[in-house]
């Protein structure tokens, strides 16, 4: 077993003098020596000031390299670090440091949200972030390194936040021994080789498995550069792509969408060949961009599925379509009947809930939430709520959430296919489809949708569309709604119930 901390340990002393971290926005560039070092006086002070081993310490903060710096001395010292998303309100991130009892929270986002936190009635200690390490350097020296702790492969490493649409976010716990397979998942399904050629792009933020696992400990593991991005603006990604010889970047759809549409504004002008890999996760990838991010963006394209709890399940290399992929070299999947056990498994071309072996990737539970824990981890399988069917050609296809589906006239309605086809539509940026109270229908099939910035979309020319499309009668939507803007959380997911009870509105 490897842990995160032991993973960089060893690329530092096998590329001490190469650039580990690169943070344009600050002139900052640290050697993976320089890093380790940094990490090691942090550490120090940390435990100077009365951090121990296990204890749960809150981070929140924006991307950067002194963040960075922060997390690691916090898992190098044997506490867990629990990230959290900055974007959250005040009294969100208060009330998630209460319940998950932290001994303290270091934060980068103002002495309001440190006030909300002590007013809370949290125990947490404020470490600000810049009285820990400022623009790369450690603000105290403490002397030797600290003793390396014992730790167990089932012991808690980190805590990472899920989406929280229903309410606040759980705090899924990371073991340490799932640091190996999360960052290899990345040279066996994406194709990162190990070598100092690796220049990765951090445009995910760090409080996301992907950000973290996927793009900073992986680059970093394998000897290469991570260069740290604090806010996503697509013109600067991309001539940050050009200044960094970047080799590989993680996005989501949203951010790809814009990417395309930048490169192509901007042509030959920018030199874009040092990509030799893009890939994509945290929402299903509509045709439409897929198409663009092909035709404007250079590299191979991969598309992944996974959650926090079970990292990368299922991926697909040069996708023709954001829905169908295969399991991963780390993954074992099954499709088993909505509701039933983790051994009815469904038959090719049938319907149902996928589920992930729970392997040493997967998480080991909820924080102080054992119900929510004992209603996903069954009998070694994690239960994702996504629905899906395994095709013909020996993909799974994912359909959607379980919790989404549409039943109209008896008939059960996946969201994701309709999204799919309106989203070609002219003109339109957005859409979501739900299912609202019918007294003839049970429920009506209803789109949501907004238009690109300058383009004016009507319910005619909409329904037109989808007749004209593949789509079943039955499925099409009896209503529309134009909207400017469609209700999401901090980490940009729909809020599918606020739409519902704002379009019944």
């Amino acid at each position: 077993m490897q842990t995160v901390n032991e993973l960089l340990r060893r690329a530092a002393t096998r590329a001490p003098d190469h650039c580990a971290l690169a943070d344009p926005a600050r002139g900052l560039r640290l050697t993976h020596a320089e890093l380790q070092t940094r990490v090691e006086a942090v550490a120090a002070r940390l435990h100077a000031d009365g951090l121990r081993p296990q204890q749960r310490v809150a981070v929140v903060a924006p991307n950067s390299a002194d963040v960075v710096i922060a997390i690691l001395a916090l898992h190098r010292l044997g506490a867990v670090p629990a990230l959290l998303n900055p974007r959250l309100k005040s009294a969100e991130l208060a009330e998630l440091i209460k319940r998950g009892e932290m001994a303290a929270a270091v934060i980068a986002v103002g002495q309001q949200v440190a006030d909300t936190i002590f007013q809370s009635g949290s125990r947490a200690q404020i470490i600000f972030l810049g009285d820990l390490v400022r623009d790369g350097e450690p603000c105290d020296s403490y002397g030797p390194p600290i003793e390396d702790p014992q730790r167990e492969p089932a012991q808690p490493a980190f805590i990472f936040y899920t989406s929280g649409t229903t309410g606040l976010p759980k705090a899924a716990i990371i073991p340490q021994r799932a640091a190996e397979s999360r960052v290899l998942f990345m040279s066996t399904q994406v194709g990162l080789r190990h070598g100092q050629h690796n220049v990765v792009l951090g445009l995910m933020p760090l409080y996301h498995v992907v950000g973290f696992f996927a793009v900073l400990v992986a680059a970093l593991a394998l000897d290469g550069t991570c260069v740290v991005v604090e806010e996503f603006r697509p013109v600067d990604a991309l001539q940050l792509v050009q200044q960094e010889l970047v080799t590989s970047l993680f996005a989501t759809p949203t951010h790809l969408d814009a990417l395309a549409a930048a490169a192509a504004q901007a042509g030959s002008s920018l030199k874009l060949d040092s990509l030799r890999h893009i890939t994509f996760a945290g929402a299903t990838m509509p045709d439409a961009v897929l198409e663009a991010v092909h035709q404007h963006l250079p590299g191979e394209k991969v598309n992944i599925y996974g959650t926090t709890e079970a990292m990368n399940s299922l991926y697909m290399r040069q996708p023709k379509t954001g829905t169908e992929m295969v399991p991963g070299f780390f993954s074992e999947v099954r499709i088993v009947r909505v509701g039933g056990g983790v051994d009815e498994v469904m038959a090719n071309g049938e319907e149902g809930e996928l589920i992930v072996a729970a392997s040493d990737s997967a998480f080991v539970g909820y924080l102080n939430q054992p119900q929510a824990t004992a209603e996903k981890l069954q009998d070694g399988w994690y239960r994702t709520s996504d629905a899906a069917v395994w095709t013909p050609e020996g993909t799974v296809r994912i359909l959607g959430r379980v919790d989404d589906m549409i039943i109209s006239g008896g008939e059960n309605i996946h969201p994701s296919e309709i999204e799919r086809v309106l989203g070609a539509a002219p003109g339109v940026a957005e859409v979501v489809v739900i299912g609202l109270a019918d007294q003839r229908w049970g429920q009506s099939v209803t789109a949501c949708v907004v238009p690109r910035p300058g383009e004016t979309l009507s319910e005619d020319a909409l329904d037109a569309f989808c007749r004209s499309s593949e789509l079943a009668d039955f499925k099409r939507p009896k209503r529309y709604f134009i909207l400017d803007q469609l209700p999401k959380n901090a980490l940009n997911k729909v809020l599918r119930r606020q739409l519902v009870q704002q379009v019944s509105s």
